[in-house]
């Protein structure tokens, strides 16, 4: 079966292939090498980004009312294999793991205290989120073998575990945990 596609998506896949070109492709052997620090590289990646913005190529996946473009699943897939063609590809477009899930679990399940504090920040790229999942004894991503626990506490809930190898940890500034109940 062959997916179709839509004059939007092949409009996208141009302007993003040339976006990666003139912006990310330059950056790139600086970030693999390491010639210069990650830290001097921000300022560079801040603005790639900034101009991905103006031009309307901002977070693919993430529907229209969040600042993204809109597209399915499948139409992403298309996207997403263009960005992957860098290792920052996907960053400086907004749709880098583990944010995507994030945003995507915030988006279905947060309630509009956590939308406003996390998804809406995190959607427009002003913060990083992690996610852990992961067990010392339980390496793998099987959930059914995680031990962490959440217990309901009154309005909170108590979290008993130990996580390990959270993605993306370094510079967020939340976490979405994997637990049972």
């Amino acid at each position: 079966m062959r997916f179709l596609v839509s004059d939007k998506l092949q409009s996208t896949l141009e302007e993003i292939r040339e976006v990666m070109q003139e912006s990310v492709y330059p950056l790139e052997k600086n970030f693999l090498n390491h010639s210069i620090g990650f830290n001097e590289l921000v300022p560079s990646l801040h603005a790639v980004r900034q101009r991905v913005k103006e031009r309307g190529l901002w977070a693919p996946f993430l529907p229209e009312k969040y600042g993204g473009m809109g597209f399915t699943l499948s139409e992403y897939a298309y996207l997403s294999e263009e960005l992957g063609r860098s290792p920052i590809g996907h960053y400086i477009f907004n749709c880098q793991a583990p944010d995507v899930g994030n945003m995507e679990l915030l988006i279905e399940h947060g309630n509009p205290s956590q939308k406003e504090e996390y998804l809406l920040p995190l959607a427009s790229g002003e913060i990083r989120s992690c996610f852990g999942m992961t067990e010392p004894d339980f390496p793998g991503s099987n959930p059914s073998w995680m031990e962490t626990s959440a217990a309901k506490d009154g309005d909170d809930y108590v979290i008993n575990g130990h996580k390990w190898f959270s993605s993306a940890a370094d510079g967020s500034q939340f976490s979405i945990v994997m637990a049972v109940r």
